[in-house]
């Protein structure tokens, strides 16, 4: 089956970021299907990577551009991958989104080509911005609202990352053909990580120290001024903070530290997957934190599988679908949001090394039961022979 797949920000392992699609679009190519991945980036560029074709066109995006900056890149690339997919013959046609706008050359391409079309739905939008107050133009989203509709409408199946985007996708499209799939966990690169955890660790925190993990966006929803925060709180109790990734709140969370002189938290910046596996597995609990607010809930964070597949414990400061599940079984906690409680919750759960123990077990029990990628891959993989039989 020749597939075209578009994404507009594409990672391999060798980058910063989530690397689904990577990961999926090699397992099609190492069974015999002819995939090409059609991504943005700061030029044009054709190369293979593990076995499948990638072509990037020149459209350049980062986590720190302003509103109207990335609107111009989501255009950008909309225009540029629409010529590049209807030039490739295929098979199929799968669009990842988020933005909305990888939509455009998915439905296009796949009309000229007469091909089937699946919309991969990691975020609801505008349902999000709009909620969280980031998107407000009314032209805007009348524009949006009328995408999504084509987009739900056009795809013979749509794959959503969470049970509540699927919900939301049938709340627009009560007639699509929806499945759930969602971000998968990556144990053979966890694993591997693992082997040296001890070794590694040493470069970063002494014998006697705790080390917590941020690994994610530096994003606004992300709240990672909350771990600055929480930091403070945990100076006098040996416990280390290292938080990885870049964002447009980098240079806020900089100052912050050099405000309250933390000598306890570390920004690694934006580091490779194989280098986050390092730094997770070395870790004794991993953080997902996001905003207080409803419409992040549904999120299927990569943090939270990649701490599973590292089988370490997790810690929330927020609730949602994947919180809950943790707690319910024993992978995790949900702390408080107040700083000086959650500080407090911390010492305690680190100073109980059996409790720690059994958390890191049930996490990557966890991950193997739910959220093993390769057996994700085989329901993606399903979904894309039905899409195309019909």
């Amino acid at each position: 089956m020749r597939i075209t797949y578009i994404h507009q920000h594409f990672k391999s392992p060798t980058e910063a970021g989530g690397t689904r699609s990577w990961e999926f679009a090699r397992r099609l190519a190492d069974d015999g299907h002819d995939v090409t991945m059609i991504c943005g980036g700061r030029g044009k560029a054709k190369y293979t990577e593990a076995g499948f074709t990638v072509v990037q066109v020149a459209s350049e995006y980062n986590n720190a551009m302003s509103v109207s900056a990335r609107v111009r890149s989501f255009l950008s690339f909309g225009a540029r991958a629409t010529a590049r997919a209807v030039a490739t013959p295929a098979d199929l046609v799968l669009a990842t989104s988020t933005p909305l706008t990888v939509a455009i050359p998915g439905i296009i391409a796949s009309t000229v080509r007469r091909k089937a079309f699946v919309f991969e739905v990691r975020d609801l939008w505008p349902d999000v911005p709009v909620e969280l107050g980031v998107l407000r133009s009314g032209t805007v989203i009348r524009l949006a609202r009328a995408l999504e509709k084509v987009a739900y409408t056009r795809a013979s199946r749509i794959i959503a990352l969470s049970p509540s985007m699927a919900d939301g996708v049938r709340a627009r499209a009560p007639h699509s053909c929806v499945v759930t799939i969602p971000n998968g966990s990556d144990f053979a690169l966890f694993d591997k990580a693992s082997e040296d955890r001890d070794e590694f660790r040493k470069s970063t925190a002494t014998s006697e120290q705790r080390m917590l993990v941020y690994a994610g966006s530096l994003g606004a929803t992300y709240d990672v001024g909350w771990l600055v925060d929480l930091a403070a709180e945990l100076q006098a109790s040996d416990t280390i903070i290292v938080i990885i990734g870049e964002g447009a709140m980098s240079p806020r969370l900089r100052q912050r530290i050099d405000e309250l002189r933390l000598d306890n938290i570390v920004l690694t910046g934006a580091i490779p997957k194989s280098d986050v596996a390092d730094y997770v597995a070395s870790a004794d609990a991993v953080f997902s934190t996001l905003q207080d607010h409803p419409a992040l809930l549904g999120n299927s964070l990569n943090k939270v599988f990649d701490a599973m597949a590292a089988r370490r414990p997790i810690l929330f400061n927020h609730e949602g679908w994947l919180a809950e599940l943790a707690s319910e079984r024993g992978a995790g906690w949900i702390l408080n949001r107040d700083v000086r409680v959650a500080g407090r919750q911390i010492v305690d759960i680190l100073n109980d090394g059996e409790a720690l123990a059994r958390a890191g077990d049930a996490s990557g029990t966890t991950g193997q039961e739910f959220f093993d990628r390769d057996t994700l891959y085989e329901h993606f993989h399903a979904t894309l022979t039905a899409a195309v039989g019909g």
